[in-house]
């Protein structure tokens, strides 16, 4: 496999347990790092180019500071220049996000009579809420 070639997505299941081995105020600190550079052993780059998404940081740190998890399994995806996301494995992808959203913003556009029956129904609402 060339690196031009891979445009790698793997499921990784990550050992925390070197974590332990620091003290109790700093060990979420380093399961960060474990993570990180276990990740970027696995896809061949730099600690420096791995990218942890916001809901994996918020559930590794949801423990709280002392108390890390013993392991972990992420998805890794890494793009062409070479920049390594990590994610949960439930967690989309930001791009699959936006498509969805657009293709839902879409079907709303050519419908624009129920984009009417919408300001119909408003006003109904609000006269039953002050006849209430």
């Amino acid at each position: 496999m060339s690196g031009t070639e891979e445009l790698a997505e793997r499921m990784i299941t990550v050992a925390l347990r070197k974590a332990k081995a620091t003290p109790k105020y700093r060990r979420t600190d380093r399961t960060v790092n474990v993570l990180k550079g276990a990740v970027a052993r696995h896809m061949k780059v730099e600690p420096e180019e791995v990218k942890l998404s916001p809901k994996l940081n918020e559930y590794i740190w949801s423990r709280g500071r002392r108390s890390t998890l013993p392991r972990i399994s992420v998805k890794v995806t890494k793009d062409p220049e070479g920049v390594v996301y990590v994610r949960l494995p439930e967690e989309k992808e930001e791009g699959e996000e936006t498509k969805a959203k657009e293709a839902r913003k879409e079907e709303v556009k050519p419908g624009e009579a129920a984009a009417d029956e919408v300001a119909e129904t408003k006003p109904e609402d609000e006269k039953i809420i002050r006849a209430g």
